[in-house]
């Protein structure tokens, strides 16, 4: 089980911070998502915020 930090504050909707703070506890390299606002942001810290056609693109190099 992986838990996000709790002070995350990165985008508008709380959701999405806890989405970004669990890819970071979990350490993953990406993050694949089809919401406008996390791909936005496109990385934080460590995580790639991808959508589904860029990972498989980044899965296939």
């Amino acid at each position: 089980m992986v838990l996000p930090p709790s002070t995350l504050r990165i985008v508008s909707d709380p959701d999405d911070d806890v989405v970004i703070g669990t890819a970071l506890a979990a350490k993953a390299d990406l993050l694949v998502t089809g919401d406008r606002m996390l791909l936005s942001v496109a990385k934080y810290q460590s995580v790639r915020i991808v959508s589904v056609a860029e990972a498989l693109q980044v899965i296939a190099a």
